[in-house]
């Protein structure tokens, strides 16, 4: 079973990626073979550290090759993590268990490996990069853009190979995403720390839907706060709403959403009460359905 390899370079090549698959499928999925830490999964980890299926991902975000080898060496041994459900870098007790590879579940390996380097790389990169190389500030603008980490982060999810999932598997899944100070708050939090910072936030204030229990953290993250392209997020203008008078509230509403920074929208707040009011639900009900339809918009 340990004398087949395979080929590095899959990133581009669809073919080797299938073969890679095939291969893993073809391993018998035992109860033995399961268990965190076995034999099989410790192969299949293996298997992936000889490809480029992250450091394919990672080129898609840092153009800077110091970047880009400091990112792919910490995602990939956070991947290696997720799949033999053994710590090498991280602390175990900080896992959310729900997040590691499931080898039972009917769906592609490499798919799956390309899904969450994605956010791994988003939401730790500035912590990451902070520690060593090349200063990530060189790469900011005047007013403080930085497309190695803004238009990436943008841009990625929004293609939709990060978030593609969540909505098949549950369409009953509601986002709250936030605004204002709390949007802030866990943005800065994601910054500094890692996604369960930025999740304990949302819990702390009320602003975390029971659905999301069933995501791992780094996607339950990126739903929340990633930022939606401004090129996309008027888009919102044209779904249909489910109550009277969610217009004035959608058109206030998006703005929040497109950049990292806080946007300032006084009247957004007046909006989602007068929605509330007029069809006896809640603010969080109203809240909730805005930050869904902008979640459904970055993981189409």
């Amino acid at each position: 079973m340990g004398e087949w390899k395979p080929k590095h370079r899959m990133a581009d090549d669809s073919d080797a990626r299938e073969e890679l698959d095939r291969h893993v499928r073809d391993i018998d999925w035992t109860d033995k073979a399961v268990e965190f830490g076995s034999r099989e999964r410790m192969l299949v980890a293996a298997w992936m550290q000889q490809t480029d299926l992250v450091a394919g991902e990672m080129r898609r975000l840092y153009p800077v090759e110091e970047q880009r080898d400091t990112m792919t060496r910490w995602v990939t041994i956070r991947v290696f993590e997720k799949i033999t459900g053994t710590p090498v870098e991280s602390k175990s007790t900080q896992w959310n268990w729900n997040g590691l590879w499931d080898p039972t579940e009917p769906t592609s390996f490499c798919g799956w490996v390309r899904r969450i380097s994605l956010p791994l790389a988003q939401w730790n990169a500035k912590r990451v990069l902070r520690s060593g190389t090349a200063s990530t500030s060189m790469f900011e603008d005047e007013d403080g853009h930085n497309p190695a980490f803004d238009d990436a982060s943008s841009t990625s999810v929004a293609g939709g190979t990060v978030t593609a999932a969540p909505f098949e598997r549950n369409p009953a899944l509601r986002v709250p995403r936030p605004v204002g100070r709390i949007r802030e708050r866990m943005m800065r939090a994601v910054t500094d720390g890692a996604c369960e910072d930025a999740i304990r936030i949302a819990r702390e204030t009320g602003l975390w839907h029971h659905t999301l229990d069933t995501l791992d953290t780094d996607t339950a993250c990126t739903l929340m706060l990633a930022p939606i392209p401004q090129d996309m997020a008027p888009l919102l203008e044209h779904d249909p709403h489910p109550w009277a008078g969610m217009d004035e509230a959608v058109r206030l509403y998006w703005p929040t959403q497109t950049s990292r920074r806080r946007v300032w929208q006084p009247d957004l707040k007046r909006a989602v009460q007068r929605v509330a009011a007029a069809n006896r639900i809640t603010e969080f009900d109203v809240i909730t359905e805005l930050g869904t339809m902008a979640a459904r918009l970055i993981s189409d």
